[in-house]
């Protein structure tokens, strides 16, 4: 048997999502290259915060040209003395940090949530304008077009017309963009949830990511949520791509720390009110998502794994996971997740003590079965036979045939699949106890998951 592997000690300030942002912003003075680690005295967090308030654009730039470790030591703070200290400052040095410093404030942990939303739409429409600039220039190359691309997508998800309001809570430009979307107001939310994508999932799918965290929130709705709830399309690490990379450690590894400093980021804002917590995750987000379950105790309702791509043999039981209450669910049909756990633990095994969610249909309550391992499928521009996806075919006989095959698959977070409506239970239903409970073992050797079944329904395709 292999020697399970020794587990990193947890990174104590997410440094790779700091150091993106902090790229972004040091470039406008040209000085990434003077990035360096803190100094080992460091000023207060309210006395940074003032000292930059108080500079003009001029001021600013001079100032991190001279002292960028200043900035970085300001990112570092804890999300809990950033939340204190952001109220005190007068409103016009805060409106001056927003404006000068958008694509900083926006992924500031601590600072309130609808600051970041605006401080992020600006950054992201900089970010449009600039790569669409290089778009239209003879220079334009392909990571030129993915980041246009991607952040098209991110603007288009946060759709005006959508219900309830979607708000950019994290965005860090790049070649590679990552961003986070919250489907309802994570600064009021009664309940929040993080979706969390795996392999191949990238934020130039960000309007497909973002419709799963809309499913999710209707789903929670119907199975009881508290009106006032958001779920949280977070894209905020980079994911491996689909292949033998989703086998190794090392995406999660990275990503652990940012999604572990997300979730802090609201409990220090709403830290009077702290809103109940979940987490789903699809594919290698159950990894990276179990990674930061284990390392730091979050006060977590509900975790959910959907199509796993294993747990790392270093946590030993879903106990290990500082959870209420963990859940797994695979369709019969998936055919990829095995394909992560070569060296990793299935978390429906009974001895690691999860909860098995079925996925695979439920007839008689007219819910659908999750065919594959796509976390989902379905949106009005998928489901158009007279979109670009399917015209791209050319025989039509082919194009029919494709479209009718499309319109038979589901993925776990499609509305109308029993996994999508399962996910709603186990994240509407709010724990008192914790942490994770041993449930009782069902005929099949499986960990049975006992919960209140909604009443039949039609599904519109």
């Amino acid at each position: 048997m292999a020697t399970p592997r020794q587990r990193p000690e947890p990174a104590r300030r997410a440094h790779p999502r700091r150091r993106a942002v902090l790229a972004v912003v040091l470039a406008l003075a040209a000085v990434f290259a003077a990035l360096v680690a803190p100094a080992a005295v460091r000023s207060s967090t309210a006395a940074e915060l003032r000292a930059f308030a108080r500079l003009d654009a001029a001021g600013m730039e001079a100032m991190v040209r001279a002292q960028p470790e200043r900035l970085f030591e300001l990112a570092n703070a804890a999300a809990g003395e950033t939340a204190r200290e952001w109220p005190a400052l007068p409103r016009d040095q805060r409106a001056q940090l927003e404006r000068l410093l958008p694509a900083f404030i926006g992924n500031l942990d601590g600072v309130p949530y609808s600051t970041r939303d605006r401080a992020n739409r600006h950054a992201l429409q900089q970010s449009l304008t600039s790569a669409r600039a290089r778009a239209a220039s003879a220079a334009d190359g392909t990571a030129d077009r993915l980041s246009l691309a991607a952040y098209t997508a991110i603007h288009a998800a946060l759709s005006p017309k959508s219900r309830p309001a979607r708000h950019l809570v994290e965005f860090v430009a790049g070649a590679r963009p990552t961003a986070a979307i919250s489907v309802g107001d994570v600064g009021t939310a009664a309940m929040v949830t993080w979706l969390v994508p795996g392999m191949g999932t990238y934020t130039t799918d960000m309007q497909l990511w973002t419709l799963a965290a809309q499913n999710v929130w209707d789903a929670q709705r119907a199975a009881g949520a508290p009106a006032n709830h958001a779920v949280i399309a977070w894209m905020g690490y980079v994911v491996p791509p689909v292949g033998v990379d989703a086998a190794l450690g090392e995406y999660a590894a990275a990503g652990a720390p940012l999604l572990t400093e997300a979730i802090q980021g609201v409990r220090a804002v709403r830290r009077a009110h702290i809103p109940t917590l979940n987490v789903v995750a699809h594919s290698y987000g159950t990894t990276m998502s179990a990674d930061a379950l284990a390392d730091t105790p979050l006060g977590i309702n509900a975790f959910v794994m959907l199509g796993s791509a294993g747990i790392e043999e270093t946590i030993p039981t879903a106990a290990a996971l500082h959870a209420k209450a963990v859940y797994a669910g695979e369709a019969v049909t998936d055919d990829e997740a095995d394909l992560g756990r070569v060296s990793r633990t299935d978390p429906r095994e009974p001895a690691f003590g999860a909860r098995v969610m079925p996925v695979d249909g439920d007839p008689a309550q007219g819910l659908l079965p999750v065919t594959g391992h796509a976390p989902i499928l379905h949106s009005s521009y998928n489901d158009d036979i007279a979109s670009p996806v399917w015209t791209a075919i050319p025989s039509l006989a082919a194009r029919e045939a494709a479209y009718r095959r499309h319109l038979s698959e589901h993925g776990y977070l499609d509305a109308g699949t029993q996994s999508l409506a399962e996910v709603g239970r186990a994240t509407a239903t709010v724990l008192t106890s914790g942490p994770h409970r041993t449930v009782r073992a069902d005929d099949r050797g499986n960990n049975a998951l006992a919960l209140p079944t909604l009443p039949p329904r039609t599904m519109k395709d």
